[in-house]
């Protein structure tokens, strides 16, 4: 055999003898490795506590979102507070308005009449209701008067006790009244311009000779026994407007009076 054959003989077998040693060494390493291989029962509990990490980091993101949640509804809330909170503020300020408002009227309403009877219409002293002028005594006892005195005492201030012509006019007589406490009813009340003419049981108005409309007496009156039976008639205020009237004893009994006239210019 020429020498190059020979060296290419010797060659492979070099590759040979290399490889046969490479695959000893790969199974030993091999066998080692199984020697080192973890068993499954080893692994299930890393494996669980892997997933189990998994679930909590999307519990954390869970919560975390729920927390923002919460923020931003708390932050609304705030907002709303102080929207409700400026808009009391507010109220309280128009309520405050409303009742200097409500105060005004009643002074404008209580002053209503002395201005009008300031512009002429009606005497000092006497309220402008409609048409007529009105004068309604106090109620200091000393002062009160029986019938026939205190029809005296108008015909002096140029008119004659009150006399009601009409619905209207009693409406607005009892819408004026000025009640009074502590006394039995028909004592606070007031004389006005009717009596009962000479036929026992026929009641007119003084100024007129027009009969009293039945409609205007309270309920159980005129009254023909007892301590209020009387010829003359007394005005108390209603909370049934219709029914103002009572009867009193002309003499023995003192009331205050109600006066009626004309309006015009003074």
């Amino acid at each position: 055999m020429c020498a190059p054959h020979r060296l290419v003989v010797l060659t492979l077998g070099l590759l040979n003898v290399v490889l046969l040693l490479a695959a000893a060494v790969i199974g030993i390493y091999c066998a080692k490795a199984n020697d080192f291989q973890i068993p499954d029962s080893d692994v299930a509990p890393i494996i669980a506590e892997m997933n189990n990490l998994r679930d909590n980091g999307e519990i954390i993101e869970a919560k975390e979102e729920a927390q923002a949640a919460l923020a931003r509804e708390r932050a609304a809330h705030l907002l709303l507070k102080t929207q409700i909170k400026e808009k009391l503020a507010v109220t309280d300020v128009l309520q405050r308005d409303i009742e200097t408002l409500q105060r005004e009227k009643k002074i404008l309403q209580a002053n209503k009449t002395a201005l009008e009877g300031s512009c002429g219409w009606c005497l000092p002293g006497w309220r402008l209701l409609k048409s007529r002028c009105y004068y309604f005594t106090n109620n200091i006892p000393s002062l009160r008067k029986n019938w026939n005195d205190s029809r005296a005492d108008c015909v002096s201030r140029g008119g004659d006790l009150a006399v009601i012509n009409d619905s209207e006019e009693q409406k607005l007589l009892n819408e004026n009244f000025v009640r009074r406490l502590g006394l039995v009813w028909w004592q606070s009340g007031s004389w006005v311009g009717a009596r009962e003419s000479p036929t026992e049981g026929t009641w007119v108005w003084v100024n007129n000779g027009k009969m009293v409309n039945s409609t205007l007496w309270r309920i159980g009156q005129p009254s023909q026994s007892g301590v209020q039976r009387g010829s003359c008639v007394g005005f108390y205020y209603s909370n049934h407007e219709g029914k103002t009237l009572y009867n009193a004893n002309c003499q023995q009994h003192f009331l205050n009076w109600i006066c009626e006239m004309e309006q015009k210019r003074t």
